[in-house]
């Protein structure tokens, strides 16, 4: 496999049904809305979406016919034969639109190359690349794609329409050890169980690790980038976004809506509040109960959110 993750499709969808699924109302002619594509790249019978602030590409619009436009403000119809839609966030309704109606997926494809103990525990249209190896505790929502080169192990439960990017690991033994009376490091057995959300983005190269005894869990809609370690018994709650090179230590908790900034660090047993943004290369030591900025090494508070 490793090759497409969705596939286009044309569906024969009314600009009036767009409007419905946005709970929003059209403007102008109805009509099939056959494609996506974008402000640059007009068809007939396509549709976009302008960002805030953005001029209209008239002089294009005026060459094709049954435009269909997601605004988050009017738009003067007198001297052009469009439709549109207003829309608080245009490029989210955007996205929200194409994977309602012009994306589908195929049935459960499994690379030859990888190992899968547990067909079953697969829901519809999952899709596994190449040199993957699933585990047999392990269970995957349904359109959820696994990419190349990924492990998962253990106890681990994965939501719907997630993506694990290639080369990650999910479920490796986590770095929890204790010094005995004799000053020996014992390693804890690392039995506890990883729980994923749906709507979940994990990144290549990126590391989720199992605890002693307590659960992992990352929330619904939370989006983690490429070359980051999440360790074990950590929560990161939903809509937060953890981007590359950050690392999580055991047991820490990031609460709802959060952002950490490239290579941040957070050490272990923090608490992590909602609403927070982790500036760039940030080393968290402390908790941080309430929404803000916080910046530097230790990160400190820049301002407080209004």
């Amino acid at each position: 496999m490793g090759g497409a993750m969705y596939k286009l499709k044309t569906p024969d969808v009314y600009a009036s049904e767009i409007a419905g699924f946005l709970n929003s109302r059209l403007e102008g002619s109805d009509f099939i809305v056959k494609n996506p594509s974008s402000s640059r790249n007009i068809s007939d019978n396509s549709f976009f979406y302008i960002a805030e602030g953005a001029d209209l590409p008239f002089e294009l619009l005026r060459k094709h016919r049954n435009i269909l436009i997601l605004s988050n403000e009017k738009i003067d119809l007198s001297d052009n034969a469009l439709s549109y839609i207003v829309t608080e966030v245009p490029r989210s309704a955007f996205m929200k639109v194409v994977n309602e109606f012009y994306i589908e997926f195929d049935s459960v494809t499994i690379a030859k190359s990888s190992t899968v103990h547990r067909q079953d525990l697969l829901g519809r249209s999952v899709s596994i690349g190449e040199h993957t190896v699933i585990g047999p505790e392990v269970t995957v929502g349904n359109y959820t794609k696994i990419l190349n080169n990924v492990v998962i192990s253990g106890r681990v439960k994965i939501g719907s329409h997630c993506l694990v990017k290639d080369n990650t690991t999910i479920g490796s033994e986590g770095f929890d050890f204790e010094y005995d009376e004799d000053g020996i490091l014992i390693h804890g057995p690392q039995i506890g169980e990883i729980v994923i959300g749906n709507n979940v983005w994990i990144g290549a190269n990126t590391s989720i690790e199992k605890s002693f005894v307590d659960k992992t869990i990352i929330h619904d809609n939370v989006k983690i980038d490429d070359l980051v370690q999440i360790g074990g018994s950590s929560s990161i709650h939903k809509n937060s976004m953890i981007t590359a090179g950050v690392i999580v230590s055991r047991n820490v908790t990031v609460g709802e809506n959060c952002l950490l900034s490239p290579n941040v660090s957070v050490r272990d047993s923090i608490q992590i509040g909602n609403d927070v943004t982790i500036g760039i290369g940030s080393v968290v030591v402390k908790d941080i109960p309430e929404g803000g900025v916080y910046v530097g090494n230790p990160a400190r508070l820049l301002r407080k959110n209004k």
